[in-house]
């Protein structure tokens, strides 16, 4: 679909198979795409599913016909939280935005002993995740959450966690390998890694080590590779 445009619709601007673009996306879709009457568009509700449309009018505002509605359309068949320690604000602006691409269902920013950054504008960065993913066609927008602590989030994790580490005690591929997995979270530390003290907390708690590798990556780089390999296998 490199070739197809997706644009968000709000649940309640469609009406029966009619729907209504709110004014941004309609002005996108005419003042920038040159879209015309009879024109196919897709759009993307953010909780679940796609629609492939015609435009019916376009004057004041961007109106048409649903043709077909897609459930869960662009959606990972594992359900993968993406938990990570804060970075530098582009470095972790491009992740969130990779993250999304590459299929995670949320993505929560960790506060560790070794992070350089401990805050997060929320409101860009929602921009941004609602933009990756209106771009590559998901149907399901992706939760951020505020940024939290570690035990915070290991009270409340959700599915299977593993920590990403490079002396890990497994590599990746082979531990997906052997479990069958529906839900998942990854952890992956900021630049430094995490803290002796962190590695305690997380042994405590259980948590299977796993490795992608001798080289150690970039936090970045760790995050997409994890979810690539969670989702596709090695």
């Amino acid at each position: 679909m490199a070739g197809e445009h997706f644009f968000y619709i709000s649940p309640n601007q469609i009406t029966g198979n009619r729907f209504t673009l709110d004014t941004g996306e309609g002005h996108h879709a005419v003042n920038v795409l040159r879209l015309q009457v009879d024109d196919e568009i897709w759009l993307v509700d953010g909780v679940g599913t796609a629609y492939k449309g015609i435009i019916t009018e376009n004057g004041r505002s961007v109106t048409g016909d649903i043709l077909e509605r897609i459930p869960n359309h662009a959606e990972a068949r594992i359900t993968m939280h993406l938990a990570v320690g804060l970075i530098k604000r582009d470095r972790f602006e491009w992740l969130l935005e990779k993250a999304v691409e590459c299929g995670a269902a949320s993505i929560t920013p960790l506060i560790l002993d070794k992070c350089v950054k401990k805050s997060l504008n929320m409101e860009r960065s929602q921009k941004i995740v609602q933009a990756a993913a209106k771009q590559c066609g998901r149907s399901l927008f992706p939760g951020l959450h505020e940024p939290t602590t570690l035990d915070n989030y290991l009270r409340d994790r959700p599915g299977v966690t593993i920590c990403l580490q490079n002396t890990g005690d497994i590599g990746l591929a082979n531990w997906q390998m052997e479990q069958s997995l529906r839900e998942v979270s990854v952890m992956i530390g900021p630049e430094g890694d995490f803290s002796e003290n962190e590695m305690d907390v997380i042994r405590n708690n259980y948590i299977d080590i796993v490795t992608l590798g001798s080289r150690r990556l970039r936090t970045e780089t760790a995050a997409i590779t994890a979810l690539n390999i969670i989702e596709y296998g090695g």
